[in-house]
């Protein structure tokens, strides 16, 4: 039998005392430990309110409900919204350097979807490139060249393979290549269209010719 165990949060209290000297009117005042961290919530549970905002798209007050039903307590919604901040600016680094390090690539993977985000009425696009060993995201306003130019950078040197998004168009045709899984489905959809069988063959030479142009 699988059972989830009992949750409690884990708590501590710091406590400094002052006092003040008698005899010379020195105030003396203890210091917190060197490993105390800053703020009320611990890094742990930063991690869990990231991943909950982050990956399972939960607004602030619904995470805010969440960790009241799960653990007793509650936090504001300026706190919660502090921890997405503090969040983010630790991993900067880190997203920047995988971006840099997937341009670098010889053979490079991009694909962009719309991403929803509670009840917000404005579209928002994930981005996404990945190489062999790393894959790197982000979240944007739109599908432009300009944010497809800001996640592959100005300056292409790798054999690019997207969908057939428009947004991609001023890569160099030698150095961009369709992926093979939507030229498929487009040579489906042109066998299934209702035409000459001329038409259909000058279609399907126009878009196979991309495959054998491609540089080994």
């Amino acid at each position: 039998m699988f059972e989830l165990p009992k949750q409690a949060l884990d708590i501590t209290e710091y406590q400094l005392f002052h006092g003040r000297c008698d005899c010379c009117s020195t105030v003396t005042q203890g210091q917190l430990p060197s490993d105390a961290p800053t703020g009320q919530i611990g890094p742990r549970l930063m991690s869990h309110i990231a991943v909950l905002a982050g990956q399972h798209h939960l607004s602030l007050s619904k995470i805010r409900q969440l960790l009241l039903d799960q653990y007793g307590t509650t936090f504001s919604i300026g706190a919660l919204s502090e921890v997405q901040g503090r969040v983010s600016s630790m991993l900067t680094p880190v997203h920047q350097a995988l971006k840099s390090h997937i341009q670098k690539a010889p053979l490079i993977h991009a694909d962009e979807t719309t991403h929803a985000r509670n009840n917000d009425q404005s579209t928002r696009w994930v981005w996404l490139m990945a190489s062999a060993d790393a894959v790197f995201q982000t979240i944007r306003y739109s599908r432009s060249q300009d944010n497809a130019k800001h996640l592959l950078g100005e300056q292409v040197s790798a054999i690019i393979i997207t969908d057939q998004c428009a947004s991609y168009n001023w890569i160099d045709p030698t150095q961009h290549q369709f992926c093979l899984a939507h030229v498929k489905c487009n040579l489906q959809q042109m066998a299934d269209y209702s035409v000459s069988a001329q038409f259909s063959a000058g279609l399907i030479v126009r878009r196979s010719f991309v495959l054998a142009d491609i540089p080994r």
